[in-house]
């Protein structure tokens, strides 16, 4: 029976951490919510890319190493930096990746 209440704890604090805040924030957040909030996408994305660009190796990953990954990333930081635009980000960066890869012959 101690299963039963630990699924039935789980589902109310799932479902509190999911609720709560839509209640309490039926209109538009406050301004620096609001600030705070534009950060996070951004945060994400970099947390995301960042650790397929850069690798390590050597003796307990101490040693950075450079691929096709640091170029196609600049590509595409560049490129999302002068339009904005994601799916466009996505396949110049990707498309650079493949490039470099064919050339570098790895």
């Amino acid at each position: 029976m101690n299963i039963w209440w630990t699924y039935i704890g789980m589902a109310a604090v799932t479902y509190a951490a999911r609720a709560i805040p839509l209640l309490i924030m039926r209109n538009d957040p406050p301004p620096w919510l609001a600030l705070w909030l534009r950060y996070v996408p951004p945060a994400v994305f970099t947390a995301l890319v960042v650790p397929a660009i850069v690798t390590t190796s050597g003796i307990a990953g101490r040693v950075i190493t450079f691929g096709p990954a640091i170029p196609a990333g600049l590509i595409g930081a560049l490129v999302a930096w002068r339009t904005s635009n994601a799916l466009l980000t996505v396949l110049c960066g990707m498309v650079s990746f493949w490039l470099i890869r064919m050339v570098m012959g790895s």
